[in-house]
């Protein structure tokens, strides 16, 4: 663990409780023993030391605060057709961890539209993963009720599909490079006014695979 999460870090005193204190309970934490925090909305690193511990609980008092300013070398947005929750949570710490900047999540024709997302569950996942690779801002997450609303708000829409131009020659901070679910998208969404690319895959790839494909293509 690189850091430790907490939405108050900074304060000049916290009390950690419930899963908070698990994380440090597990590192056998003493008193006297520093450790690093952050709140994921400025670029500060806080060091804390434990003054005071109990079962339940640990006490600690803020000794410095360092910045860390960070910014990503590559700014990616990218977008995915809405498929099952439980797949999008297991592929969202792959996407932080390589810097993506933000997804969006769109309602497509293909989209089941009995799936709904839990914002509040996936920015823990997110913490998580950022407190695991270092990263010091979450990965924004935004919801389109459908495509239509979608373009409304993006104009450069780049569809990944089964032809189009190569994906290398879109640049990506000018960009925002959407994926469907499975089987794709719709003929209508095709025929949209919208530019398009192609991957070099020999498979037809899932919808969690080609975001992973295209975000590690991209910015690694």
């Amino acid at each position: 663990m690189r850091f430790l999460y907490h939405p108050q870090s900074g304060a000049l005193n916290l009390e950690l409780k419930n899963e908070a204190f698990l994380h440090l309970k597990a590192r056998r934490i003493k008193i006297g023993d520093k450790i690093i925090l952050k709140n994921l909305k400025d670029f500060f690193a806080y060091t804390y030391e434990c003054i005071g511990l109990s079962r339940h609980s640990c006490v600690l008092s803020l000794q410095n605060k360092k910045e860390e300013k960070q910014e990503l070398k590559t700014y990616l947005h990218i977008a995915l057709a809405v498929i099952d929750p439980k797949i999008i949570e297991k592929t969202l710490p792959f996407l932080n961890e390589l810097g993506v900047a933000k997804l969006s999540f769109v309602y497509m024709d293909y989209s089941q539209k009995n799936f709904k997302l839990d914002f509040k569950r996936m920015e823990k996942i997110l913490i998580e993963s950022s407190q695991q690779c270092g990263r010091a801002s979450l990965m924004e997450l935004e919801i389109f009720d459908n495509f239509k609303k979608f373009q409304q708000n993006y104009e450069n829409i780049v569809l990944i599909d089964f032809e189009g131009e190569d994906l290398m020659s879109f640049e990506s901070n000018k960009h925002v490079f959407l994926i469907g679910a499975e089987g794709g998208f719709s003929q209508k969404e095709r025929e949209a006014n919208v530019k398009k690319a192609k991957l070099q895959a020999d498979f037809i790839l899932k919808a969690q695979t080609a975001l992973v494909g295209v975000a590690s293509k991209i910015i690694i």
